[in-house]
């Protein structure tokens, strides 16, 4: 392994890692032989998409790019998955976290957006009914994550920030 895969294969894992993580994504009792299946299948997704990045991505083609990853590992693994469904807020939290690791390492263009979370989604200009129909780790509508993107998109107007990356990168901080 050189040493270019090592750091893809660790910013693949802490990307699904923090998508997964307290999102309820397996029905009970799922074996771990078919959880890692669908670690393995969303970790070859993300590298799939990695080169559409290299340059800018509109975001219609990024919101088709999340569709697609939930429709597709849907389709592949609802048997394993919570409700049947691998959701919206889920995809969205893997692909914008690797988006983001990336393009931290100079990897990749600035993002269409950023990691959608709770700590995100908190501090943007939402009513607090709003920011419990938008939780990312239930969000399962496209219609919803475009909601999450537009009151990014008003935030970033308020701060000045000249995106959202760099807005949501400036909250860690």
């Amino acid at each position: 392994m050189t040493k270019r895969e090592f750091i893809e294969h660790e910013v693949i894992a802490l990307s699904i890692q923090g998508a997964f993580q307290r999102a309820n994504v397996y029905k009970p009792g799922t074996p771990d032989s078919s959880r890692d299946d669908l670690r393995k299948r969303l970790s070859s997704k993300l590298r799939g998409l990695r080169n559409q990045y290299a340059d800018p991505v509109s975001g219609e083609r990024h919101k088709e790019n999340i569709n697609q990853l939930a429709n597709d590992l849907t389709a592949e693994f609802g048997n394993i998955l919570c409700k049947g469904k691998f959701r919206i807020g889920i995809a969205q939290k893997a692909l914008n976290l690797y988006l983001k690791y990336l393009w931290c390492m100079d990897q990749a263009a600035l993002p269409p957006n950023c990691p959608f979370d709770s700590g995100i989604i908190g501090k943007l200009p939402l009513t607090p009914q709003q920011k419990r129909e938008l939780e990312w780790t239930r969000l399962d509508r496209m219609d919803g994550y475009q909601a999450l993107v537009e009151a990014g998109e008003k935030k970033i107007k308020e701060t000045g920030d000249p995106s959202m990356a760099e807005w949501e990168l400036r909250q860690w901080a």
